[in-house]
């Protein structure tokens, strides 16, 4: 049932706006993990492995965020930035951090930019929420979705991914850590609707539409916690629930459609694959080329997380917690299109990364830096266009 979302002003408020405009932060700049309620650790979570077989995403042991925190702050925004980074265009190369609800237990988790209204989207990870963010506004409540009581009750909201069909309707995905996975939309006016007959038990971080043809494909994936996961890509119809298009990956996180390819973020492999849009080369059931070859691997990299379209052809990833061989800190990685891996920003330290959404308007990169507990921030970062 589609229902209008409104403010609850008792509750939110933003506490400030950007006194810059868009131009006096273009140069600060440059798509869906999604840690849990929280930092790195935990068991299952959006986009993150604390091992290649652990899903990790909570702020405390069990996954769930820390809720002790004791007031709920409204939205505020920091502009001193961090210091330090690469890949900046010039002017005042600086970093700037916005503050999500930095005295209050709601998180951003899942970010996503539009471009024509300059408008970046972005999900709550403890209310399910959508909120927006502007230069002009900064955050402002837009939408909440449909819940699930015992998802609420457990401390297992997390909304974990957002995308937008070429109409304006969002495509907010729900994690619901094996018992509660969903998938909801919502209308440009804010109503909100369940998308029917999608399988709760499967674990979902991002959904991606093609805007060639208007298909929509989801990442998903059955296991992990202790068990191998086993990951898929989905077609969802909005109306008829989802069926499966593509299979035999480990943790399937990021997915990203450009031209004729998806590109799926396989965390369990630390590969970033290439699917064909086209079901005519897959082969019986998806498992591979129809030819009886692979899916390509565009890049190896250690936990591959959510993707969003870079400029000149290339991606950016955010890191999930790392395997044992990989104990540098979580940076934001870089993907040419010939597969070569870059770390732009090498001098920023984040605390738990959770999506990217990048604004080729500006060059500027989104990066949702949240443990759900005591960080609570979405940085922006200056992009090389």
């Amino acid at each position: 049932m589609w229902f209008l979302c409104a403010m609850r002003a008792h509750r939110f408020f933003v506490l400030a706006v950007l006194a810059a405009s868009p131009l006096a932060i273009a140069c600060a700049s440059c798509s869906s993990s999604s840690s849990g309620n929280g930092g790195t650790g935990g068991q299952d979570g959006g986009g993150k492995d604390a091992t290649q077989s652990t899903d990790s995403g909570g702020g405390g042991p069990d996954g769930k965020a820390d809720t002790s925190t004791p007031a709920e702050g409204g939205r505020s925004e920091a502009s001193p930035g961090d210091d330090g980074g690469g890949g900046g265009d010039g002017g005042d190369g600086g970093i700037q951090t916005l503050a999500f609800d930095p005295t209050g237990t709601d998180s951003p988790v899942c970010i996503h930019w539009d471009d024509a209204a300059q408008v970046l989207y972005v999900g709550d990870d403890t209310s399910n929420q959508v909120w927006t963010w502007t230069d002009a506004n900064g955050f402002e409540l837009y939408a909440t979705v449909p819940d699930n009581p015992a998802l609420d009750d457990a401390g297992d909201t997390k909304l974990n991914g957002v995308s937008e069909l070429a109409d304006g309707t969002l495509v907010v995905v729900r994690f619901g850590f094996g018992k509660g996975g969903a998938i909801y939309t919502v209308s440009p006016d804010g109503g909100t609707a369940t998308v029917p007959n999608v399988p709760a038990a499967e674990k979902r971080l991002q959904a991606a539409p093609d805007p060639s043809t208007g298909s929509i494909y989801s990442s998903a994936f059955s296991g992990g916690g202790g068990s191998p996961a086993q990951g898929k890509i989905e077609l969802v119809d909005l109306t008829t629930g989802t069926t499966q298009y593509a299979s035999g990956f480990g943790k399937t996180v990021g997915i990203l459609v450009q031209g004729s390819t998806i590109y799926l973020s396989d965390q369990t492999a630390g590969t970033i694959v290439m699917v064909p849009t086209s079901a005519a080369a897959l082969a019986d059931g998806g498992a591979g080329l129809a030819d009886g070859g692979a899916f390509p691997v565009l890049a190896s990299l250690s936990s591959p997380d959510m993707l969003t379209a870079g400029p000149n052809g290339t991606l950016f990833t955010d890191q999930g917690p790392q395997s044992s061989s990989d104990a540098g800190p979580p940076q934001v990685r870089q993907i040419a299109p010939d597969g070569g891996v870059t770390i732009p920003w090498p001098g920023v330290t984040f605390t738990s990364l959770n999506d990217v959404a990048y604004d080729p308007t500006h060059h500027r990169l989104f990066v949702v830096d949240s443990n759900g507990t005591t960080v609570r921030t979405i940085k922006v970062l200056p992009v090389t266009p």
